[in-house]
């Protein structure tokens, strides 16, 4: 297995309840890219993909717009231009129902192994029954949100839309500024993501997964199998699963193989905890900007920085959101207590690779 976030983790776990074994292969070990530093949100009810009808306008806007979360890293745009033309083209509406179907597919059934998984490996208390809020300081981003709503209806998603007095009921110390709110009630909060990998990757190891902190590098057809080359020397296996989300690519393209998946760099600050701020994943729609709470206390996460890898972060495009999070949640006090930025991987209809 090469990858060990949570798809890596979580296919080794489906794998090894088959009779297989397995060798985890990561150059950072469990959580130690984008699994770690995300905003915890287990959305069953999101079923719309990134890319949606009027994205080029919209996304002209965002680009245009400071304290928008879509960034897109010039110098390395050009390699990129077959991936954007894809990603608008997935915009057009004979694309979007379709795709909007197979989210809500994966969404429905992911919610019961979510906590099957947290029940098998002890770690159902990092799980949240909290829902998922978005909230709305404009009402036109609100009212154009409805196309969205009624598609979620026709599918069955469980959601609640909020007026400004059943918004601070259900989060007092929700800012001044936001008067409606759309509630996914079934949607659960990780409490710490990068922990519940951990405990997954324990739990393996304590049923026999062997682990190699290691960085892979290549992979070639070796007899009846396969040999991973990575820093520490070669690796031999009979069979390879590929996990490695925006590093996939250089590891697949030996076997003819170029997956649409390109680097969408997210970034998160963290806030000392305050008691009661923030009971759920709370999105703000205009932003695109989350404030989560976790066991180590407030995260904001934000921002889709279409980039290379091993191109340096940009810290200041989340800094620069600290103040909105503040007009979000006046409750977070103190200065963040530590940044991060992980690469996310992204593909042009917003559905995993699956092969």
């Amino acid at each position: 297995m090469i990858g060990s976030g949570i798809v890596g983790l979580s296919t080794a776990h489906h794998l090894m309840d088959r009779g297989l074994s397995c060798l985890l292969i990561d150059a950072k070990g469990p959580a130690g890219e984008t699994s770690f530093g995300n905003a915890g949100s287990i959305s069953v009810g999101n079923v719309m993909p990134q890319s949606t009808p009027g994205i080029v306008t919209k996304a002209l806007r965002m680009l245009a717009n400071p304290l928008a979360p879509l960034k897109l890293d010039w110098a390395v745009s050009p390699s990129y231009a077959r991936w954007l033309l894809q990603f608008l083209n997935q915009g057009r509406l004979q694309h979007v129902l379709p795709i909007i179907d197979a989210l809500n597919a994966i969404n429905t059934a992911s919610r019961g192994a979510w906590l099957d998984l947290g029940e098998r490996i002890g770690a159902n208390e990092l799980i949240g029954h909290t829902g998922y809020l978005h909230v709305y300081s404009e009402d036109a981003t609100f009212e154009k949100g409805e196309w969205e709503r009624g598609l979620m209806r026709q599918r069955g998603v469980a959601f609640d839309v909020l007026d400004a007095a059943q918004l601070r009921d259900l989060e007092p110390s929700i800012g001044t500024g936001f008067q409606r709110a759309v509630f996914q009630r079934e949607s659960l909060a990780m409490r710490d993501p990068g922990e519940f990998c951990r405990r997954l990757f324990d739990d393996l190891r304590a049923r026999g997964a062997a682990s190699l902190t290691a960085s892979a590098s290549a992979i070639a057809r070796q007899g009846d199998g396969y040999r991973i080359d990575t820093d520490r020397g070669p690796v031999h296996a009979g069979r390879v699963v590929v996990a490695a989300g925006a590093w996939s690519n250089a590891l697949l393209r030996p076997f003819g193989l170029k997956i649409p998946v390109i680097p969408a760099r997210g970034y998160h600050l963290m806030y000392p905890e305050v008691q009661a701020v923030v009971q759920r994943p709370t999105l703000w729609a205009e932003r695109y900007m989350v404030v989560s709470p976790m066991l180590a206390g407030i995260r904001m996460t934000s921002i889709k920085e279409l980039t290379a890898l091993g191109r340096d972060p940009h810290y200041a495009l989340i800094h620069r959101l600290d103040p909105e999070a503040r007009k979000l949640f006046p409750g977070i006090t103190g200065e963040p207590v530590s940044e991060w930025a992980g690469n996310r991987p992204c593909t042009p209809d917003s559905l995993p690779i699956i092969d």
